[in-house]
């Protein structure tokens, strides 16, 4: 006779193990979103994520160098899918999927990290898709060019700063997901000082992609790196004018244009 006891308990421990995907949504220095598609709220890195009804496609890899995409499915619309379509904002959307089993909330894998694309409708379900960061590398870059912001990289020969000088060596607090550094000396410079910036353990590197107080939040987890570690980080240069002023006093070797027109002066209406 089939033993149904045993039934209850096989399938209840397969419950347990489900997979759960969190969906962190965030703009750079404002709000975020957190979501889980399981069946109840999770908090995992002590932070909230709210059950939604989301599903996501695979993620693309090939060998041919491709970005990496990702379509996510919302059929009840939440923010800020929302808020994309009714304001098509400028302002960066990035998201984050991470995957952690019910009975382990201590530790997940980030199986995506990018950029919110755009967003479709058909009916009711809101089709978000999504790219990897490394789509900027897949952008034709000239050597130089007439814009706004400057065409050198910080601490190349042409920038001229010196690297060592920006140079905080620091022990971190890492998270279950391997992507957010904490420690006191990221807070002692403002919000997003880092951000652009990058962090070196080892041989390996990392872009940072947001600094908000003792936080930094990296491209992809270190294979090798450990809590109580410690790391080199370096700022990130937007590129403006402003920033190479007075955040780096750099502006007698500024290579921009700030002061191209940004908008056609024939279409400028004067009354």
């Amino acid at each position: 006779m089939k033993d149904v006891t045993q039934d209850f308990i096989d399938n209840e421990e397969a419950d347990k193990r489900k997979p759960a995907e969190l969906y962190h949504i965030w703009r750079d220095g404002g709000e975020h979103w957190r979501y889980t598609d399981g069946d109840v709220d999770i908090t995992f890195n002590s932070e909230d994520y709210t059950q939604a009804t989301l599903s996501r496609g695979s993620v693309t890899y090939d060998n041919k160098l491709e970005v990496t995409t990702l379509e996510v499915k919302a059929p009840y619309i939440e923010n800020p899918v929302l808020e994309y379509i009714a304001t098509n904002p400028i302002e960066i959307l990035w998201i984050s999927v991470t995957k952690l089993h019910r009975d382990d909330l201590t530790e997940g894998d980030v199986v995506f990290i990018g950029q919110i694309k755009a967003v479709a409708f058909q009916g009711i379900t809101a089709s978000v898709s999504c790219v990897g960061f490394e789509h900027y590398l897949k952008k034709s870059i000239p050597t130089w060019r007439y814009q706004l912001n400057c065409n050198h990289t910080i601490f190349d020969t042409l920038c001229t700063l010196t690297e060592s000088t920006y140079l905080t060596s620091t022990a971190i607090v890492l998270d279950a997901t391997g992507t957010q550094l904490s420690s006191s000396d990221f807070g002692l410079e403002s919000d997003g000082y880092f951000t652009g910036g990058e962090v070196r353990f080892g041989d390996e590197a990392r872009t940072i992609v947001s600094h908000i107080g003792n936080t930094i939040i990296i491209m992809y987890k270190m294979k090798e790196l450990v809590t109580t570690d410690t790391v080199s980080a370096y700022p990130g240069c937007d590129g403006r004018a402003e920033t190479c002023r007075d955040k780096y006093s750099n502006i007698v070797h500024f290579l921009g244009f700030p002061f191209i027109p940004v908008e056609n002066p024939a279409l400028r209406i004067t009354w």
